[in-house]
């Protein structure tokens, strides 16, 4: 920040494009995402001998942690959002035949602009001005926002959207002419022939790829060594598959059976599905992800059990990926291909192969079944009572010892499989210089294996130093619970909508003391059903009928039943609905005022609409979109007029400058004269006269103006 300071008093007013090479080193110096040290990372061939060492005092580490946070108690319910954005560029107007979009290879530049605009917002004389966190993510046009600093309790909600749309409207006055950044999950063309900007080959050395260059990624070093070790320890290239619309249902079973692995882009497309081969077409697509602190350790662990239940159901009423790789899919989200683009499973591991000559360095020497890959849903309850043990009825791969040790340390033997499971893994990425470490306050160990396992849900212990303040400390984080499953939505409103409703029903849940609890095997079932075409309307999924303290269960009932995502909701004979117990606790509790009842009102309304099917999902509508476009032929391909086109709508629709009665009805939701979802976009009042004077105004005023 200090040196784009610089260089800009420096020049003046001037417009001025910095060095790419220092923009990339502004941008990657600072330790972001929680984990980027800033060093030379090990080969994994020079790693592997350090893996061990690694997990062995990850444990240690987690134990300290253990120690030293365990007594927390009564900390403030603080919670905020996080929304990825991808950054994208048009080529061509709208009645160019060879229109097309492609995505912009600028996060690091657009990154530094944006944080030290903050800081200059920050230090600026007067009125303090609201602020906003910016992070790198994997894709090099990726960047993730935050808010500046968390919410509290219910009251945050009334701030929830006008916050994101500060963000939407900083990001966007950042960018270039003829940039975009809709929140979408990924571009339909991404993968295909040309969709860099500015153009690079693929089948670099870290993703060696025949679809996505190397430069796609993000140049911090830890992605690019991830990328590759992924590969390493599987011991070939990933397989990423998904159903193609109207295609054979069970092309991607057979697939994977046979395991063809095509090396051109022609034997790509001859197949009967969709194919990819890289970590970026998973860790491409953005999301949205709502994180809580609860008051303690043992309401952290009840909140996360709650949850997951909720976790396939938020995913199929976000559902938002119809596409993959320039083909229209015939499933509708993001998790599957995620999952299989960072599956570092041994062939072994996977269960293609009896267990042989395994490595000692490997966990489980690389020959232990394991059933899923590190990105996927949770594999087991961590609450504290009889009900987590009692509906954990899924087996969990853990190193016994691991778990003697978890247990001597004073961890019950709920959670210590938990922390084990994390622990069946290995490091993907070691730094030479941060091997040997104090364990007593060092953490790197510990969060290498706890951030790459990515699930539907992480609970998430304290930074150690952060934990050890006061809960009366601005800067004291207690014992959290990151709910990781839903996708980002086109508009403003709508990702409030889902994340209000996450805050809504974690309040709900702890006040009137759920028990949402289900068998894990039936969680297992309803995440595979999230994943399907229409998902949210067509599907069942399993979920509990007596939830409330006095409903009782006689000895061997069975209080779970199959209902739409629309029934879970809204409740029906043997179920009272979830949107009804929100109203429940609403209706007691003193910590909302009418303000913030009104926009809940609003969002659970279009939340309930979207489960009856009167209003469409995000991904039914891309589909449609592309399904009726004057350029579609009818082969199961995106057009790339049509691709430019949707992002082009899905653009001005977050915007507030088209409306989609197929996403929100037809008639628009108005109070009081005014309509409020979703909220025409502003631009900052000094760009407000033209777009075309964007970029002379933002090199004049240095992007100070308070938006």
């Amino acid at each position: 920040h200090d040196l784009v300071d610089a260089a800009v008093a420096e020049v003046g007013h001037k417009p001025v494009l910095l060095a790419s090479d220092l923009i990339l080193h502004l941008s990657v110096a600072t330790p972001i995402m929680g984990f980027l040290h800033e060093s030379e990372p090990l080969s994994w061939d020079d790693a592997l001998d350090h893996l061990r060492f690694v997990r062995e005092h990850g444990l240690q580490q987690f134990l300290a942690v253990f120690r030293l946070c365990r007594g927390i108690e009564a900390d403030p319910f603080k919670w905020g959002d996080e929304v990825e954005h991808g950054i994208f560029h048009l080529v061509g107007g709208s009645s160019d035949e060879h229109r097309t979009v492609r995505v912009a290879l600028r996060s690091p530049e657009v990154l530094a602009e944006l944080r030290a605009l903050e800081q200059r917002l920050a230090e600026a004389p007067g009125e303090e001005t609201e602020s906003c966190e910016w992070m790198p993510e994997y894709g090099r046009w990726m960047i993730e926002s935050t808010p500046g600093k968390p919410f509290q309790d219910l009251a945050g909600i009334a701030q929830l959207e006008s916050q994101m749309r500060l963000r939407r409207t900083r990001l966007t006055a950042a960018l270039r002419p003829g940039e975009i950044a809709p929140t979408v999950t990924c571009m339909p063309l991404f993968g295909t022939q040309g969709f860099c900007e500015p153009h690079q080959e693929p089948n670099g050395p870290a993703a060696a790829s025949i679809f996505v260059p190397d430069e796609a990624i993000f140049p911090h070093v830890r992605y690019q060594t991830m990328t590759r070790n992924i590969r390493m320890r599987r011991g070939g290239p990933l397989e990423i598959r998904r159903p193609r619309f109207e295609g054979d249902a069970d092309a991607v079973r057979r697939a994977s059976i046979e395991g063809l692995v095509p090396t051109t882009r022609e034997q790509a497309d001859s197949l009967d599905h969709v194919y990819a081969d890289a970590m970026a077409f998973g860790m491409g697509c953005c999301c949205l992800q709502v994180t809580m602190q609860a008051a303690n350790l043992a309401e952290s662990r009840y909140l996360y059990d709650q949850l997951a239940p909720l976790t396939p159901v938020m995913l199929a009423l976000t559902a938002a990926t119809p596409f993959m790789r320039g083909w229209i899919c015939d499933d509708d989200t993001r998790w599957g291909q995620l999952s299989q683009s960072v599956d570092d499973r041994t062939v072994a591991e996977r269960g293609a192969v009896a267990p042989g000559s395994g490595d000692d360095r490997l966990a489980g020497r690389g020959e232990r079944r394991l059933q899923k890959s590190r990105y996927d849903s949770i594999d087991c309850y961590i609450g504290d009572g009889p009900e987590a043990a009692k509906h954990n009825d899924l087996p969990v791969v853990v190193d016994e010892d691991f778990t003697a040790k978890l247990r001597n340390g004073g961890v019950d033997e709920t959670l210590a499989r938990h922390v084990a499971h994390l622990f069946a893994r290995d490091p993907l990425v070691l730094f030479g210089d941060r091997i040997h470490l104090d364990d007593e306050h060092d953490i790197d160990h510990w969060e290498n294996l706890q951030s790459t396992n990515w699930q539907t849900l992480r609970w998430k212990p304290p930074p150690p130093a952060k934990g050890a303040l006061s809960s009366e400390s601005e800067g004291h984080i207690g014992w959290r619970v990151e709910f990781r499953s839903m996708e980002v939505q086109l508009t403003d409103f709508e990702n409030a909508a889902f994340g209000s409703f996450i805050v809504l029903l974690s309040r709900t849940i702890l006040d009137l003391k759920l028990n949402l609890y289900i068998p894990m095997s039936k969680l297992e079932e309803n995440m595979q059903s999230a994943l399907k075409r229409n998902a949210c309307g067509a599907q069942l999924f399993w979920f509990r009928t007596r939830v409330l303290p006095e409903d009782i269960v006689q000895n061997g009932d069975e209080p779970y039943a199959l209902m739409t995502v629309h029934e879970i909701l809204m409740g029906r004979a043997e179920f009272p609905g979830l949107i009804p117990l929100c109203c429940r606790y609403l209706s007691t509790t003193a910590d909302v005022d009418s303000e913030t009842c009104k926009m809940l009102s609003k969002y659970v309304s279009f939340i309930a609409s979207r489960a009856e099917g009167t209003v469409q999902t995000t991904a039914t509508w891309m589909r449609n979109f592309v399904l009726q476009h004057e350029s579609y032929e009818h082969d199961g391909r995106v057009p790339a007029a049509a691709a430019h086109d949707l992002m082009l709508a899905a653009t001005e629709i977050g915007e507030g400058r088209r409306r989609c009665p197929e996403l929100f009805g037809t008639a628009p939701l108005v109070e009081e004269g005014k309509e409020t979802a979703p909220v025409p976009f502003e631009q900052p009042t000094c760009c407000a006269l033209q777009d075309s004077k964007v970029a002379f105004c933002k090199a004049s005023c240095g992007l100070t103006c308070k938006c």
